[in-house]
């Protein structure tokens, strides 16, 4: 096989497929990608058999057809060092060799043989999300997993694909985000609830821009497909029992919000936990009439004090927040959003977006 192609071009979808290779001792061949040469295009897959992905490249010159092996960590080291605008790749039995105008790499290689094809989308009925709504679930959900249990339910993100209706939820026992939105059935798509692994979301938000061109999503069984564009996930279903979910959000009809934009709500967490450590991490939040004061104290650092103007009249209310949580929320909200808060006694403090966002936190003890 031989091909040559625009260096940036060809860097930044090697590495989206190199992030899918193995990198544990699975199967050694799966720890490199497999390009495959046709008169169309390029096709460059990876996979470590729990997630998997086929990317196809429509833009490169075809120069031979053929297939080979690409070493994952030298390749990506050689296209983020170069300076080529443009790169020759060609392989020839157990060698590849990388070459441009002033720069010449020669690799030693595997039998492509011994590579199995990622599964394509050939799937009749699937859900359809736009692409920056897909983005938005998944950035506005992701962080509120369970990163020290990656394997079970709560290390996942929840779907629920009802018809014309998307939930996504991430908890891991201390928050909940959730999200709602709606989508497109597709020749009656037959899927209620499904968990997706954190890593393959985390990927598939890379692989996305912010743009309205649909993903399709198919689940049956165990498994699950992603496709957008020219690029395909396989991936495997997170097994277990997910929380009753409905039940742990707070009822707020007939509650009074209190208003407050993002970006200054963070401003001022940010301030107030900087007198915080790991022993002392709580932020005290005062709601009082016409302000909302923050407060931080750290028993060898100092104490913190930061006050913001709100629209609140009711009695005073204290909870205690780790501000690590509210800053993971924050940081992936747009500043100018406006935020509905929602304080009640014995009640997690929640937060709340008019466009169906959800984000509920425990208080501290």
């Amino acid at each position: 096989m031989k091909i040559s192609c625009e260096r940036d071009k060809f860097a930044q979808a090697f590495q989206l497929v190199a992030s899918v290779a193995a990198v544990r001792d699975v199967k050694p061949v799966l720890q490199n990608v497999k390009i495959k040469v046709e008169k169309k295009g390029v096709l460059l897959q990876a996979t470590d058999t729990e997630l998997g992905i086929r990317l196809f490249l429509d833009d490169c010159e075809v120069i031979e057809k053929g297939e080979a092996i690409l070493p994952t960590k030298r390749l990506k080291m050689i296209l983020a060092a170069s300076s080529e605008a443009k790169l020759q790749i060609e392989s020839s039995q157990d060698k590849t060799v990388i070459s441009g105008t002033r720069s010449r790499f020669t690799l030693v290689t595997q039998p492509p043989d011994e590579f199995p094809d990622v599964e394509n989308f050939s799937e009749t009925a699937y859900h359809e999300i736009p692409a920056k709504s897909l983005r938005e679930m998944i950035r506005r959900t992701l962080f509120a997993t369970d990163t020290e249990n990656v394997k079970y339910a709560l290390g996942g993100v929840f779907f629920e694909l009802i018809e014309e209706n998307a939930a996504v939820v991430a908890t891991d026992g201390r928050r909940l985000a959730y999200q709602s939105g709606r989508v497109q059935c597709v020749n009656d798509h037959k899927v209620e609830t499904a968990i997706f692994p954190a890593r393959t979301l985390q990927l598939v938000e890379r692989a996305l821009n912010d743009d309205e061109e649909p993903v399709k999503i198919a689940v049956s069984a165990n498994r699950a497909l992603f496709q957008y564009g020219n690029t395909v996930f396989f991936t495997r279903l997170v097994e277990g029992r997910f929380p009753r979910w409905r039940s742990i959000i707070p009822e707020t009809e007939g509650k009074t919000p209190i208003n407050i934009l993002a970006g200054a709500l963070r401003s001022a967490v940010s301030q107030a936990a900087a007198v915080t450590s790991d022993k002392q991490p709580g932020v005290h939040f005062v709601f009082e009439n016409g302000k909302l004061e923050l407060q931080g104290h750290g028993s060898e650092i100092g104490d913190s004090s930061v006050e913001l103007p709100i629209s609140y009249t009711g009695s005073k209310e204290e909870l205690k927040l780790d501000p690590k949580f509210m800053d993971d929320v924050l940081k992936v909200l747009e500043s100018e959003k406006n935020l509905s808060l929602f304080v009640s006694e014995g009640e997690p403090f929640t937060v709340q977006i008019d466009d169906g966002y959800i984000y509920i936190v425990m208080p501290l003890s």
